[in-house]
């Protein structure tokens, strides 16, 4: 007894057969089980590579394929063609075996081409690290500029390798322009004893005119002077960090004593002003009362005569002066919003426009109520309703200019 399909078959005794141009050749045995257990086993090794075909040839054309494994397949199906070990279409093996050459040399293609893509990238790469390391040769930025040669150096060195001769002589340039930098920065570095010395002397010359200042009562003034005398500090040079320390210590002092005078006296100043700021806070509920501004007369009158005793009350203290000042703008905004809202309603070119809207909605609507009223005659019911649509539609508008119009004059 014999179990076949249209490849092959397998005999009684588990002898697998494939079909031929010059009849079935053997390609193999099967004693694991009853022969159609063996057609289904060779019938299904054909059907999986068909599968490994298939979809190797899905992952070439979207781009995503291994050469490596797409080879490794090639190599499997040619010693399928040469030993065959399953039962099926050899020729359709065939044909996708030459599909997957085919696709395996585009994939080559592209992925060469990408490479070269990317080799271009990296050679653009290190011509922008070169360009903004000669930009940094000259700076004097010690600790940043150094931290950023450091940087562009760990960049260079992940980039992908290209062209050799044209990398070596960005390199050159790269190097030459960090060895300028380094050599100025161990020059600066050398002569920063000499420049402490001088920052010392002149450190203590602004510590002599602190001390000169601190017991003065010109506050603003001398607020200024000191504002200089921290700019000039800042300008200096460091000195060594214990007499840096030191030095900075002494002018503190002398800095620390003028305000904490100046904030005493300004503690003072501010108790005698918290009495102008209970005037104001009183002229403020007045001033507030007159919200919503009903008649603007009344309310300039009265904002007067409030901003002449505001005025009379004197300096409150820095702190509450933006507060209460902010509120008093608030009613005199809200007065001067509504005189010009009423200027507004009365000019006589805006009252003029409004009427003139009416005007024309008016006779829109006549013109159109008479359109409705022949096209019922005439017995067009579609083109009458359409009619009394628009007509509708005028009527609110012009409901709408009467109450704009009505609000002005």
């Amino acid at each position: 007894m014999t179990t076949s399909n249209e490849f092959g078959y397998v005999d009684d005794e588990g002898n697998v057969f494939l079909n031929g141009t010059d009849g079935p050749n053997k390609i193999g045995q099967y004693a694991a089980g009853e022969p159609t257990d063996g057609l289904a086993f060779f019938t299904k090794r054909y059907h999986d590579l068909v599968s490994e075909i298939e979809l190797a040839s899905a992952r070439l054309k979207d781009g995503k394929g291994n050469l490596d494994s797409v080879t490794a397949l090639v190599e499997k199906i040619n010693q399928t063609l040469e030993s065959p070990n399953l039962l099926g279409d050899l020729e359709k093996l065939k044909a996708g075996r030459d599909a997957l050459l085919v696709g395996f040399e585009e994939r080559k293609a592209a992925a060469a081409a990408k490479k070269a893509e990317v080799k271009a990238a990296a050679l653009a790469k290190r011509e922008e690290i070169v360009v903004l390391a000669e930009s940094l040769a000259n700076s004097t930025a010690w600790k940043v500029t150094g931290e950023k040669f450091k940087e562009l150096l760990d960049q260079w060195k992940k980039l992908p390798t290209g062209d050799r001769g044209k990398e070596q002589e960005l390199w050159k340039r790269f190097s030459h322009a960090r060895s300028a930098f380094d050599k100025a920065r161990r020059a600066y570095f050398s002569t920063l004893d000499a420049g402490r010395a001088e920052a010392v002397t002149a450190k203590k010359a602004m510590i002599k005119k602190a001390h000169e200042l601190a017991d003065s009562t010109e506050w603003a003034a001398t607020t200024t002077s000191f504002k200089k005398l921290m700019d000039d500090w800042k300008g200096v040079a460091r000195a060594a960090k214990n007499d840096e320390e030191k030095l900075w210590a002494d002018f503190k002092a002398a800095q620390d004593k003028f305000f904490a005078s100046r904030n005493a006296a300004n503690s003072v100043r501010d108790e005698e002003f918290g009495k102008n700021l209970e005037v104001k806070l009183e002229l403020l509920k007045r001033a507030e009362a007159l919200l919503p501004i009903t008649n603007v007369d009344a309310a300039k009158a009265t904002l007067r005569e409030i901003q002449e005793a505001w005025e009379k009350a004197g300096h409150v203290p820095r702190n509450d002066k933006d507060k209460v000042e902010k509120r008093l703008k608030v009613v005199e905004d809200a007065i001067r919003k509504v005189q010009e809202e009423h200027w507004h309603r009365t000019k006589p070119e805006v009252v003029d426009r409004a009427n003139t809207l009416v005007t024309s909605f008016e006779s829109s609507i006549a013109k159109l109520e008479k359109q409705k009223l022949a096209a019922e005659t005439a017995g067009k019911s579609d083109e009458a309703a359409k009619l009394g649509l628009q007509i509708s539609q005028a009527q609110g508008l012009l409901e709408a200019a009467r109450s704009g119009a009505a609000t002005l004059g």
